[in-house]
């Protein structure tokens, strides 16, 4: 316990010295002014020195009295104490506003001299006119009546004069409309000029003094965080020291004004309260880095609410935010409290640093509550925060040394231990070289074995990087050896493979139980890809807990081809089978059909000759009796409708017979051969007249535009018009509804080289990412409408074998154009499908 009681005693001692230093125990105490009038005539200024004005002052609310009104002005005159805020002061009855304007009148009686006399003038809300003896003396600002005519400034100023007699008539014109108190703020002093000018000199030195002091120990501090970024504290510190250089540049004597020349009073204004309302946050923070048993909660608190407060300052005006410096100065106190009492509980624990630490607080803590109360005007001493924080400084000096002391201590000792740690790693290090020469024999041929087999390994981390791989894996990607090491899997798989993988490597890790022979798709670094089969199995470290995974990759794209392509002949099979099938089921059908159907075609034109013979009757028995009933219809009008009637049915019959004929001739087969020269208008006819009743259902905007004389070609009219049914089969059931079209149409290319045609739908259209791949055998998009994806496959080889080609464009939403080239082939004989009743324009 007596540790901190000697702290406390030298505290004491400090403080009782800084007193009696600020005090003058030889001065005599000056002369109050009293209704207006100073008697200072038992004053001598070169032997008492300067004195202030202060006491009672004529006062005038509401009125600017110029200095000739002023003996017609006195009778209306009340009087206040000065200096102060008018705030809150009483007049004629009535409780004083900030806001205003007004006018102070002193008259100071003195000795007559010949010396010089001057005025200093420090702080005055917010513009002032000073006239001595009617003459004006100062000014700062433009005093008005109104926000609009009043232009606030602070310029603290020394303003001399001569004595022309022993009276000294003095008028102050102030006026406030942009901050919440009014007045002179501090004391006028009046003296002889030399001393009034020495003074002045003497403050403003011994303040540069201590603000270069403190921005030397902010460069100081600064730069040693930008040495040592970890340690936070040294930066928030000289944050902290830059702030209080600010404030001591915005307060007092405003030598920021000097500095700048000219500065918007507002913008000095907030600065000032700027530096006060965001050095309190900064150095909870540092408080919080030194001695972590602060609550953090209580410093985030602290940093919370001195932001807001800080917001009000920065968006709103002077008259405003002026009134948050009182709560926010009972905050701080509290707050200072509360450090004061912390810093001392841990100074009592013995602790040096919060010892040393609580020293220098105390008597910061007493500048800062020493400069809140002078700016409230409860005491009249003057700004001491940079006194306190120069000793504080002096305080956080001693500590750094005292740290950095302890640390070179620290340093000492463990040399001596790494010294004798040296030694005996020696011999561990000369262990170890052997066994790492070991080590690396054995991994040679571990490294020879894995190169030398087909198969692919692989370790990955937990995290799916590749760590250790062999030759034949980089053979099976593309990738070079130093592009694969540290890759991710997800950087060659697709997203559906990732997925399958990352479940796989996760029941692997959960189980423990290794994978055989899964398979999964790659991405090869040329952007083909390829399926591979694997086996995983979970790695373990030294105690047992996992580290990655491993495992044998197998290239088995080939082998799938293989499968692929063995399934796609057995498919083909089954579907030349069932063609085979339907052939015969075509034929019989086409037989059963045309017996009834020659029976039509027979008997309709003897029904239109009888038609034709009765119908003079008719008519003669109609101009005669009437209209009557002929077969559930009037006479007059199945005269217009039968001949119609006939005429529909004879034509029916005809369209069963083409259809049936073009039945039977797909189903019988290639009969010219392979090398035929094929009309390509011939084929759409034909291919057109045996789907046209889908093509009814599917849409009623359906058009033909073939064009004429073009080139044959040669090849298959069967297999050429399979592949038109099959391209027209996909545009229909692409369609969404009736109101969408269908278009065909073929031209010749330049210079007769071949046949182009064109087959364009308005329909759903094919998505950019299916649209290479519609040509793969298996690839559908209406397998639950059941397509088995062979049409397409079979139809582009069809065309590669006519030496052709066929093209897709797709929008989704907007429809599909397959266009087929086909080239051109002399013309000696020419293979012409069935007669069709088709129109080459339109199907109806």
């Amino acid at each position: 316990m007596g540790h901190p009681r000697r702290t406390l005693l030298a505290v004491g001692l400090l403080l009782a010295v800084v007193s009696v230093a600020g005090c003058d125990l030889h001065r005599q105490s000056p002369p109050r002014a009293s209704k207006g009038v100073l008697d200072l005539r038992g004053w001598d200024f070169t032997r008492d020195g300067p004195v202030e004005l202060a006491g009672e002052f004529e006062f005038y609310w509401g009125r600017h009295i110029d200095p000739g009104q002023v003996d017609r002005a006195a009778r209306g005159a009340a009087f206040v104490t000065l200096p102060g805020y008018w705030n809150g002061q009483r007049v004629d009855g009535e409780t004083l506003p900030g806001e205003g304007f007004a006018t102070y009148r002193l008259t100071v009686l003195v000795a007559p001299s010949r010396i010089p006399l001057a005025l200093q003038v420090r702080e005055v809300s917010t513009a002032y006119r000073l006239f001595v003896d009617g003459e004006l003396l100062a000014a700062a600002g433009e005093v008005g009546t109104t926000a609009e005519t009043s232009v606030p400034e602070y310029l603290p100023q020394v303003a001399g004069f001569k004595l022309a007699s022993g009276r000294i008539d003095i008028l102050l014109q102030v006026s406030n409309f942009h901050h919440r108190r009014g007045g002179p703020w501090d004391v006028v002093t009046l003296g002889a000029e030399r001393d009034i000018l020495k003074l002045h000199e003497r403050m403003r030195l011994f303040d540069f003094f201590l603000l270069g002091g403190i921005f030397i120990m902010t460069l100081y501090h600064l730069m040693l965080f930008l040495s040592r970024r970890q340690y936070r504290a040294t930066l928030l510190y000289g944050i902290f020291c830059l702030l209080i250089a600010l404030r001591l540049l915005t307060t007092d004597a405003r030598y920021l004004l000097h500095m700048l020349g000219t500065i918007d009073w507002s913008v000095l204004v907030k600065l000032q309260y700027l530096s006060f309302y965001l050095a309190v946050p900064v150095f909870c923070l540092f408080l919080r880095l030194i001695f972590p048993e602060f609550p953090e909660r209580l410093v985030r608190t602290v940093v919370v609410l001195c932001g807001l407060f800080s917001a009000v300052v920065v968006f709103t005006p002077v008259r405003i935010f002026s009134h948050t410096l009182t709560p926010f100065e009972v905050a701080t106190l509290g707050l200072i409290a509360y450090v004061v009492w912390k810093i001392a509980s841990l100074a009592a624990q013995h602790r040096v640093e919060a010892t040393v630490f609580l020293l220098g607080l105390i008597v910061l803590c007493l500048a800062v509550v020493n400069d809140m109360l002078y700016v409230e005007r409860i005491i009249r001493t003057g700004f001491y925060t940079p006194f306190g924080l120069l000793f504080f400084i002096v305080s956080q000096a001693f500590l750094t040394s005292f740290r950095l002391l302890k640390a070179f201590t620290v340093v000492e000792e463990r040399s001596l231990e790494l010294r004798d740690t040296l030694e005996s790693l020696k011999q561990e290090v000369l262990d170890r070289i052997r066994i790492e020469a070991a080590l690396r024999e054995s991994e040679e041929k571990y490294r020879t074995i894995l190169n030398s087999i087909q198969e692919g390994y692989y370790e990955a981390d937990l995290s799916g990087n590749l760590t250790f791989f062999n030759d034949s894996l980089c053979g099976i990607l593309g990738y070079p050896r130093e592009a694969m090491l540290g890759m991710n899997n997800r950087q060659y798989m697709t997203p559906e493979a990732a997925r399958r993988v990352y479940d796989t490597f996760t029941r692997v890790f959960n189980t423990g139980e290794p994978a055989k022979a899964f398979d999964w798709e790659v991405i090869a670094s040329d952007g083909s890809r390829k399926t591979v089969e694997a086996s995983v199995t979970l790695m373990r470290g030294a105690r047992g807990a996992p580290i990655g995974f491993r495992g044998v990759v197998r290239d088995i794209t080939e082998r799938r081809r293989a499968e692929e392509q063995a399934k796609l002949h057995q498919q083909q099979l089954m579907q030349a089978g069932k063609m085979a099938a339907l052939g015969v089921l075509v034929s019989g059908m086409a037989h059963e059909i045309n017996n009834p159907n020659n029976f039509i075609m027979l008997n309709a034109p003897i029904l239109r000759a009888a038609w034709e013979s009765a119908l003079p009757i008719l008519d003669e028995y109609h101009r005669e009796n009437g209209d009557f009933l002929m077969g559930g219809m009037r006479f007059s009008e199945l005269r217009e409708q039968m001949p119609k009637l006939l005429a529909g049915v004879s034509q029916g019959a005809e369209r069963i017979k083409q259809i049936v004929a073009n039945l039977k001739h797909y189903v019988r087969g290639d009969t010219g051969g392979p090398d035929q020269l094929v009309e390509v208008n011939a084929v759409i006819t034909s291919a057109v007249s045996l789907i046209s009743n889908v093509i009814k259902n599917a849409t009623d905007h359906f058009a033909v535009d073939l064009a004429t004389d073009l080139p044959p070609v040669r090849g298959s009219f069967q297999r050429l018009e399979q592949v038109i049914l099959n391209l027209i089969q996909n545009a229909c059931q692409a369609l969404p509804d009736r109101t969408r079209g269908l278009f065909i149409a073929t031209e010749t290319e330049a210079g007769g080289a071949g046949v182009r045609v064109a087959i364009r739908d308005e329909g759903a259209g094919i998505r950019a990412a299916d649209l290479p791949r519609v040509r793969e055998p298996f690839f559908t998009t209406k397998a639950d409408s059941g397509g088995i994806g062979l049409g397409l496959s079979i139809s582009s080889r069809i065309v590669e074998e006519l030496r052709g080609s066929m093209q897709f464009s797709s929008e989704p939403g907007s429809g599909t154009t397959v266009t087929l080239h086909l080239p051109s082939a002399a013309r000696p004989e020419v293979a012409a499908g069935p007669a069709s009743d088709v129109d080459e324009r339109s199907v109806p």
